[in-house]
């Protein structure tokens, strides 16, 4: 058993699509014994001041109510690091709600993300409508030149679930890869990389069978060779049974490419923790 477990991508009940009070979620991660946590709940900044999917409740108010939800935690829950993080998706899509979920509120932590492109829908519906090779592979390109971009925006700290389209866009069992996109997942990595930046292992789907088989090892060993270090670890929890759900398996496939550390970011300034 890892002495440093952590798990640095999580969602309460603030996130529309989360199950339960910060307070329960931080529980769970004390009952684990983990040495950081963070709770990072959803900004999606194309739907700040309306997401449709959710009755058209505002992101703008769920970034308020989750800072104050966050606020007392540190305090209450002294066994473990508690950290205060924010999800901010799309944000190219939104600059204005991007810079007003971040303004005036001293995080820990920020994901940067993109789970969909401009003017399509998240790749969790999309998935849905792509049938052919050709449009996976449109919609793929779409999707690395918005990584692009975001990395090069850079307000924030982790790119996280780097291989979210593919969740979603092919069927379960299978073994989809970016090999076709090789040269823009590379860019990408190094972009990382020379900003530093960190890359997410987001092991949400990482045990599960009801799902493609993600190219977890072929990116990590990538972003390795190419000097990449610094890794942040997020279950991307939606409930407390997923805490922290396949943190050691991604540690010890970590271990295997050769890393040694782990990144965690406390006041948006990274530390190293080792991988023991």
């Amino acid at each position: 058993m890892y002495r440093n477990l952590c798990d640095l991508h999580s969602h309460s009940d603030s996130s529309f699509d989360g199950t339960l009070p910060a307070r329960e979620m931080c529980l769970r991660a004390q009952t684990l014994g983990l040495k950081y946590y963070a709770l990072t709940d959803h900004c999606e900044c194309d739907q700040y001041d309306g997401a449709p999917e959710f009755g058209g409740r505002k992101y703008r108010d769920a970034v308020r109510r989750a800072w104050a939800e966050m606020e007392p935690l540190q305090a209450e829950f002294p066994r473990i690091r508690f950290l205060k993080g924010i999800e901010v998706g799309q944000p190219l899509q939104d600059l204005a709600a991007a810079e007003d979920a971040l303004a005036g509120r001293d995080y820990d932590i920020v994901i940067g993300s993109v789970h969909g492109t401009r003017g399509n829908p998240d790749f969790y519906h999309l998935g849905k409508v792509l049938i052919t090779e050709k449009a996976k592979n449109a919609a793929l390109a779409r999707y690395f030149e918005d990584l692009a971009d975001t990395v090069a925006w850079g307000k924030f700290d982790t790119l996280a679930h780097i291989t979210y389209p593919l969740r979603y866009i092919y069927p379960a069992g299978s073994h989809p890869t970016f090999e076709r996109f090789q040269k823009e997942l590379d860019a990408v990595l190094s972009a990382l990389i020379e900003s530093g930046k960190a890359l997410e292992f987001n092991t949400s789907r990482l045990l599960d069978a009801d799902c493609p088989v993600l190219p977890d090892r072929e990116i990590f060993s990538r972003y390795y060779a190419l000097g990449g270090r610094r890794v942040t670890l997020g279950a991307d929890a939606h409930n407390a049974g997923k805490v922290a759900h396949g943190i050691p398996e991604a540690m010890d496939l970590l271990s295997e490419i050769g890393f040694t550390e782990y990144t965690v970011f406390i006041g948006r300034e990274a530390h190293s923790v080792p991988l023991e």
